[in-house]
This record gives structure tokens, sequence and C-alpha cells, in this order.
């Protein structure tokens, strides 16, 4: 009914079950390092903060095929120094290597981080060139990284829960995309000026100076003069025919 006030009513929706929400000592932070646009390293830290418990996670990056990691650079250290154990916190590692527009890299590595201590790990990749067809319409804006995921264990070899880092912007070796229309704009005209020059000397007759024949005003005025005196008759007849009508 119009004016009437309208009551609107939403019931309580009570949830089956209750998702308890997991506090985790685990922190990690991932960039991409390096300079140039050709070569570049990504590093990544992952911080512990429980005073007296150690952690093993199990970390997984999944990378493009433009990105051509170097595992030999792989360097993997903790701080501070004291918290570094006699074993390397790298205690697996596996590796897919990529394959050119087929599928990315997977790097998967259990990893083991001293109470209060943060474990950096970087390593060196090559960034491949596109080819022009397979950039975006916008590839200064970069090329996106999905993110890695880290899935913490406990003691017992369960899962405790998983962590995700944020993507990343990945640039790439831009070409220039205003350069097929330069060539084309610079080719046109090579072709324009050659293809005029060479016509021009098969096509033109080449005579003498003394051979043109001389430009003289008193002959246009006598064809003019002459042109004149011929149309007058006309003229007369004309008006002469138009006064008899009348």
């Amino acid at each position: 009914m119009p004016g009437a006030d309208f009551d609107l009513q939403i019931g309580e929706q009570t949830m089956p079950q209750s998702q308890p929400r997991h506090e985790h000592d685990i922190e990690i932070e991932r960039t991409i390092s390096g300079r140039g646009q050709e070569r570049g390293g990504l590093k990544t830290m992952i911080s512990n903060s429980s005073p007296t418990e150690e952690a093993t996670i199990v970390y997984l990056e999944t990378l493009p095929w433009f990105m051509k990691p170097y595992i030999h650079t792989l360097r993997a250290e903790t701080s501070p120094k004291a918290a570094i154990a006699l074993q390397s916190p790298v205690r697996s590692i596996k590796y897919q290597a990529e394959r050119d527009r087929e599928r990315g890299t997977m790097l998967e590595m259990t990893l083991k981080i001293p109470a209060s201590s943060v474990l950096t790990i970087s390593y060196d990749f090559d960034k491949a060139i596109l080819r022009y067809t397979e950039y975006p319409p916008d590839p200064n804006r970069g090329f996106e990284v999905a993110p890695a995921v880290a899935r913490m264990m406990g003691s017992d070899g369960s899962t405790l829960g998983y962590i995700r880092t944020t993507s990343l912007l990945l640039y790439l070796p831009t070409p220039d995309f205003s350069m097929p229309y330069n060539v084309i704009i610079l080719t046109s005209t090579v072709i324009a000026l050659g293809f005029g020059s060479i016509f021009n000397l098969l096509v033109r007759r080449f005579v003498g100076a003394d051979e043109v024949p001389t430009f003289r005003i008193g002959r246009i005025k006598g064809i003019l003069q002459g042109k004149l005196m011929s149309w007058g008759p006309k003229f007369r007849n004309r008006s002469e025919s138009h006064e008899k009508s009348e």
C-alpha cells in the first residue's frame, strides 16, 4: 500500500560448524630484485617469530615459462647467525624445468626454520623475449607471477595450515610497437623517390633550349582578337532576330 511502512526482517543464521582461526608464527615476504630487462632475481624472506619452536614448511613456487631460473644460484641463509643449525635449512628440493610456451617451472622445497630467525632464499633467472603477438595491450604494466604457497607442517607430519604470498609483477623486454609504422613510412618514401626518379628518366623527353617554341604575347593577342571577331557576327545576328520576334 503506498505510504505504508515497509518492514523487512532477516533471520539469524547459525553456522553448522565454527571455523577456528589459526594464528601462525610464520611470515613470508617475496620480491623481485635485479636491474635491466635481461636478468633478474627472486628473493623470499620467511620469518619464524616463535621463540622456542622451529618451523617446518613445504614451500612451492610455480613460475611462468618466460622466467628461466638458475638452480645452481639458489642460496638459503638464516639470520641471526647464532640460529644457524649444523644442517642446511633446505632439506629437500623438487624441481621441474619449464618448456617454452607449454609449461612453467615448478620448485618445491622442504625448509626447516629455527626459532626466532629469518630464512632468506634467493636465486637468479633470465627473462625470455616474447613474440610481438604474445604481448598484452598494456605490456608496460608487467606480467603477473603467481603467488607462492607455503604449507606448515606439524611435528607428526600433519598439515597445520597454508600461507600464500602476494603476486608479483615482472617487467619483460618490451619492443617499440611504433617501429612497424615507422618502417612502413620510411620504406614507402624510399620506394616513391626511387620509382619517381626512374619513371622520369624513362618517360620524360629531353630537348635543347633552341628547340623549345618561343612564347610570344603578340601571338596570343592576335589569336584572341581573331576569336572575338568571329564571335561578333553571331551575337549581332542573335540580337536582330530577337528584335524582329518582338
